[in-house]
């Protein structure tokens, strides 16, 4: 079995997973590789946790990693484990691109409802991922398309596109057409267009639904909208949302999965609808997404009486 690894250098406890995967793998037939970056972190002798630097070296030297050039990474191993965070999970699904290469999170930052798999859990589940005993789930993905300073944008978000106003304190008036016919003007300090992925994400902080992972459909969320009727809607995933800011001497900005960020020109339009693939995500038949809920978001913790 051939396994990648992505990895968020900056987590405490990078190292501290690599050395348990080189422990696990010992007696099994699985091959490592990452990208060179990754290997020269490892090699370099920096970031420690503190917990191990007075303990064994937790990378015991470089030759069970291979290095893999960007194309091989994407389409030539098995399986991709990303450690770190959610944040690291969204990073990673964008660098796959259009890869059916399934990616498997190990969480070593905080909320962690895309990186499920936890440093206590991680050589039970990598044993059932030998196995076979895993599921893949195909998430939608979206695209957004539009022109800013003369050159035309494109790109995939898992969770969400923003619209907002930055820094200013003035609200938007952003113009919105699904298919191409008229939907709202909302008067806002921004919209959210999410996908079942990142219903709980921004989207959730902004009041807006939770949507089953698997389903096929997008949720349009205004932020802070100035009339109290607004409501955040779901709309068919093969729909296509057209949006432009309104003129106004407000600056717009454009965020994709919180990560990507581009100032918008005046009437600016953006087009966001389905990409073309899907992102294969990795979970569990014992880890449902009513339990993931539970757990995260505490549901369920005061017990009815």
């Amino acid at each position: 079995m051939k396994l990648g690894l992505y990895a968020n250098t900056q987590k405490p406890h990078v190292r501290e997973i690599v050395r348990q995967l080189n422990l696990w793998k010992q007696d099994k037939d699985i091959t490592f590789s990452a990208l060179q970056p990754f290997i020269d972190f490892l090699q370099s002798g920096t970031g420690f946790s503190p917990d191990l630097e007075s303990g064994p070296d937790p990378y015991p030297g470089p030759n069970w990693i291979r290095a893999q050039a960007e194309h091989d990474f994407r389409h030539q191993n098995d399986m991709v484990l990303v450690l770190g965070g959610d944040g690291t999970m969204l990073a990673a699904a964008r660098f796959m691109e259009s890869s059916r290469t399934p990616l498997l999170g190990v969480n070593l930052g905080s909320l962690g409802f895309l990186a499920e798999v936890t440093m206590a859990t991680l050589t039970r589940r990598m044993d059932e991922v030998v196995k076979g005993a895993f599921e893949v789930q195909k998430r939608m993905v979206l695209l957004a398309t539009c022109q800013s300073s003369g050159k035309e944008h494109r790109f995939n978000a898992l969770n969400d596109v923003v619209i907002h106003r930055g820094g200013t304190s003035r609200i938007l008036k952003i113009d919105v057409q699904v298919n191409r016919q008229y939907f709202n003007i909302y008067h806002a300090d921004g919209l959210i267009v999410a996908t079942p992925t990142g219903s709980t994400a921004y989207s959730l902080s902004a009041n807006g639904p939770i949507l089953m992972p698997e389903m096929d459909a997008m949720i349009l969320n205004p932020i802070c909208p100035h009339t109290l009727t607004v409501r955040p809607a779901v709309i068919p995933g093969d729909d296509e949302v057209t949006i432009r800011i309104l003129p106004t001497d407000n600056p717009a900005s454009l965020t994709v999965d919180g990560q990507v960020n581009i100032a918008l020109d005046a009437q600016t339009e953006i087009t966001v609808r389905k990409a073309d693939h899907v992102l294969h995500s990795v979970t569990f038949p014992d880890s449902g997404f009513f339990d993931l809920l539970r757990r995260k978001l505490h549901w369920g913790d005061l017990e009815r009486k």
